[in-house]
């Protein structure tokens, strides 16, 4: 039997469910769907080293960290699923059965070739519109930390980080790494 597509612009959660379980994930924004690629090994090094990173940091702050796959639900997502959230104490976002609902305090998005654009722009709009208080993108290939905060209903870039400099988060403080850490095992 052949199944029944929605309409561009028209998918919802409950239209994400009825895809077979192939394997692939998928992101809704705004009623459009995305396939999401499986990320490349720069991509899983550099998850992992911001993972090492955060999780004393968030312990101190008795935050929470998630990673993908996971379905984070706001206006205008139906689901996405960043690369890793953090969610702090008296922030919007509340962790849920089906993934996380409401806008966590940080998201991070590790670029891929395949997603630069979708991060860069279609997420970040999103994100904004949403509530997001900071974003990260970070950027294997260009070995790269870009900081966003949120002003009004827009993210804003504060800074870009690289090398020996030391990244600093309004929400986290001045992290205790190098951007270079950040991307340690990574090929060049």
């Amino acid at each position: 039997m052949a199944q029944i597509k929605p309409a561009p612009g028209a998918w919802t959660y409950e239209d994400l469910l009825s895809l077979p379980d192939d394997g692939r994930r998928y992101e809704i924004i705004e009623g459009e769907l995305y396939e999401m690629p499986s990320p490349k090994s720069a991509h899983a090094l550099t998850v992992i080293n911001l993972i090492a990173l955060l999780l004393p940091i968030l312990a101190r702050l008795r935050g929470q960290l998630l990673t993908a796959p996971i379905d984070v639900f706001f206006p205008g997502a139906n689901p996405v699923q960043p690369d890793i959230l953090v969610i702090l104490p008296g922030g919007s976002a509340r962790i849920v059965e089906n993934g996380v609902e409401g806008p966590p305090d940080l998201l991070i998005e590790v670029l891929s070739p395949s997603n630069r654009t979708h991060d860069l722009l279609t997420k970040r709009a999103l994100y904004g519109r949403a509530g997001v208080r900071e974003y990260w993108i970070v950027d294997p290939e260009a070995r790269t930390i870009e900081m966003l905060t949120l002003d009004r209903d827009a993210l804003h870039w504060v800074a870009v980080w690289s090398g020996d400099e030391t990244p600093a988060s309004p929400l986290l403080g001045s992290l205790p790494v190098t951007a270079a850490e950040i991307f340690a095992g990574i090929e060049e």
